[in-house]
């Protein structure tokens, strides 16, 4: 998977910039590219709104399919790259909630640059783990130690995947999605590792801490311990700008399965077979057409 580019170069209309940003968020919406223009550059696009009403409408989504059995759900994650500012508060959050180290993060937002001379825009793509119907990693490790949940979330197990079968995952997974625990701490090296570091957190339906996990492979899990409570993944309530849906597609009038029906959807190298269960919006801005999300898809 790319690394993120450097930051575009500050121009001299970078407060302008920032206030129209400002007043952008304040309406509830956000363009999902940076833009920087010369005196003779086009119009920023219009920015799309972000439906107040979306979290509450995949809540009622999420109660609806657990009222399902799991082999009936069909969890996908659909990501509009049109609304990403790149922020990384779904970073910050998932860290916080899965508790992880320096090791390596369960989620990443990429940035992409295109165009060219006065007209220059930056994509940013939120990344994790696909959840493929046919993961590579699990081909790559001895039976049962990585599965195929019935709801279409790739489970690790914790108790066998580690050592050298971690990496082995680690070096399969084409979407560099999987780490391998190393134990340490943001904090080490200061008077005290900090209580936040060391505390108890649940993946998998069992609490651990990290210490108990060096040497062990670990990745996004659609923060199961949350969706099992009631609660979306961290990452998609945290989103300020509504580029994060999640929900399952099996239910006709959810909100995961509007959107695909809607959009042209991507999903990051299919072409390797891996089926993946998070989808990209293509659609362009309309006088945009390279801030889109196949800029991101080499």
């Amino acid at each position: 998977m790319p690394e993120p580019t450097q930051q575009l170069t500050e121009q001299p209309n970078r407060r302008s910039f920032l206030r129209r940003g400002a007043l952008a968020a304040a309406a509830g919406g956000f363009a999902a590219h940076a833009v920087l223009t010369s005196p003779t550059a086009r119009a920023a696009p219009p920015l799309p709104e972000a439906p107040t009403n979306e979290l509450v409408r995949m809540l009622a989504d999420l109660d609806a399919a657990l009222a399902k059995p799991a082999e009936k759900r069909r969890w996908v994650m659909v990501v509009d790259t049109r609304k990403c500012i790149g922020c990384n508060a779904c970073t910050v959050a998932c860290r916080a909630e899965n508790q992880v180290g320096p090791a390596g993060s369960y989620r990443r937002v990429l940035r992409i640059e295109s165009g060219a001379g006065p007209w220059v825009a930056g994509t940013f793509k939120p990344a994790n783990c696909m959840h493929c119907d046919n993961p590579p990693c699990a081909r790559a490790v001895p039976a049962g130690m990585i599965r195929k949940r019935p709801d279409g979330i790739v489970e690790l197990d914790y108790t066998r995947l580690k050592g050298q079968y971690a990496h082995a995952a680690a070096a399969a997974c084409p979407y560099g999605a999987i780490h391998v625990e190393d134990g340490r701490n943001f904090t080490d090296g200061t008077p005290a590792v900090q209580e936040y570091e060391k505390r108890e957190f649940v993946e998998y339906g069992k609490s651990w801490r990290r210490s108990e996990l060096v040497g062990v492979a670990r990745k996004c899990h659609f923060c199961l311990h949350l969706l099992e409570a009631g609660s979306l993944p961290a990452c998609v309530s945290t989103c300020i700008g509504g580029a994060m849906h999640f929900g399952d597609a099996s239910l006709p009038n959810s909100l995961v399965r509007e959107l695909l029906n809607k959009n042209r959807t991507l999903r990051h190298k299919e072409d390797l077979g891996t089926a993946p269960r998070v989808y990209y919006v293509a659609e362009p801005f309309p006088t945009t057409p390279q801030a889109a999300c196949n800029t991101c898809h080499y």
